[in-house]
């Protein structure tokens, strides 16, 4: 198993940067499909974007179907008391033996809002998953940082 953490701030409050999240609108400018469904007070994201297979390590690549796509589910929370609040969020590709689970802390101070990201990126494959997790952990982190940077412009 190996560990990614990531750091964002963002320049809205914590309950607008939650609304966006809980946005499907705001996932398809960011280029995936998003799909809500509303457990009260909570909302469950899933998402699913396209993985190029020339972002992927050859071997692995040449595995996967045509689309693979990245679905990521993420459990964001409806009600907020203070200025903390945590999301859970899992995410896998059909075709890629790699499982990712995150939770994803945010904290606000003065209006703007700090997320932190500790995520868990493992590999069901005896004795080549510590390889494909390798592999696999710098795009990881390439694409969600990407994401994480655009996230605050929409």
């Amino acid at each position: 198993m190996r560990t990614l953490t990531l750091n964002h701030d963002y320049s809205d409050d914590l309950t607008t940067f939650l609304a966006k999240l809980a946005d499907v609108a705001v996932w398809e400018k960011l280029g995936s499909d998003a799909s809500a469904e509303h457990i009260d007070p909570d909302t469950e994201m899933t998402v699913r974007t396209p993985m190029p297979k020339a972002e992927l390590p050859s071997a692995l690549a040449a595995r996967l179907p045509t689309e693979t796509e990245l679905v990521e589910v993420y459990m964001i929370p409806g009600d907020v008391l203070g200025d903390e609040a945590e999301i859970r969020m899992s995410a896998r590709a059909a075709g890629v033996p790699v499982e990712i689970d995150a939770v994803i802390e945010l904290h606000e101070a003065q209006s703007r809002t700090k997320l932190t990201a500790h995520a868990e990126i493992s590999s069901s494959i005896p004795m080549f998953g510590a390889m494909i997790e390798q592999a696999v952990v710098p795009i990881l982190e390439k694409r969600l940082s990407e994401r994480l940077h655009r996230f605050g412009t929409v």
